[in-house]
């Protein structure tokens, strides 16, 4: 193909502004392509690279059992970062979905009332239709507290699901929180310790739906 364009240019000089410009926007162009598709290769694993409120992650336990956290707050102004999550009542050999996930329950309390972090008039509404024996008071969730930087040494466990818009100060509104920035403590607290654990600190669970926003 070389000889043929060496030919063709020396018999037609003027076909030079042409035909260059033609090969070299094919060769980008194949270039471009090239690059879009690894980077639906790259889209298509779904790693986990930033945690935003509401961000439904879930994980097995060494039983291949499903669990599922969602993010009630993130801290990214300034370093070091970290993420605070609730832990939902999810236990299933099925992988979830944001439906189900809606059914589910998360762990927290509902006989607070914070003068600081308030809710607007209509999130408390929505709280106390779903669970009419709180009012006057609001729900808070117990806070699982996990450092990016320990985060993403071991992301690659969890898949995420989606994003629920939730209410804003869900976390501080609850009385209580530990740090879960270790992949083996997260999987033994989930598997075998989150009732009695829980339970002991005085949270109980409370229904996903009640603290969506529409």
């Amino acid at each position: 193909m070389g000889l043929i364009l060496v030919w063709v240019i020396g018999k037609y000089p003027a076909l030079i502004a042409l035909m260059v410009p033609i090969g070299f926007i094919s060769a980008i162009s194949g270039g471009r392509q090239n690059v879009t598709s690894n980077a639906k290769i790259d889209n298509s694993m779904k790693k986990i690279t930033d945690i935003n409120q509401g961000d439904l992650l879930t994980f097995r336990t060494a039983d291949k059992i499903y669990k599922v956290l969602i993010c009630t707050s993130t801290n990214k102004e300034k370093s070091p970062q970290n993420f605070t999550f609730a832990a939902l009542t999810y236990d299933d050999t099925e992988k979830p979905t944001v439906e189900k996930i809606l059914n589910c329950e998360f762990w927290g309390i509902g006989n607070t009332k914070n003068d600081y972090f308030k809710y607007s008039d209509s999130e408390l509404n929505q709280m106390w239709t779903f669970h009419p024996e709180n009012k006057p008071y609001f729900l808070g969730s117990f806070g699982l507290f996990i450092w990016r930087k320990d985060f993403m040494k071991f992301r690659d466990n969890f898949d995420f699901i989606g994003n629920l818009k939730i209410v804003d100060n869900l976390d501080k509104n609850g009385n209580g929180g530990m740090n879960a920035s270790d992949w083996n403590y997260i999987q033994d607290f989930f598997a075998n310790k989150i009732n009695s654990v829980l339970i002991e600190r005085g949270q109980k669970t409370f229904k996903v739906k009640a603290i969506t926003k529409h």
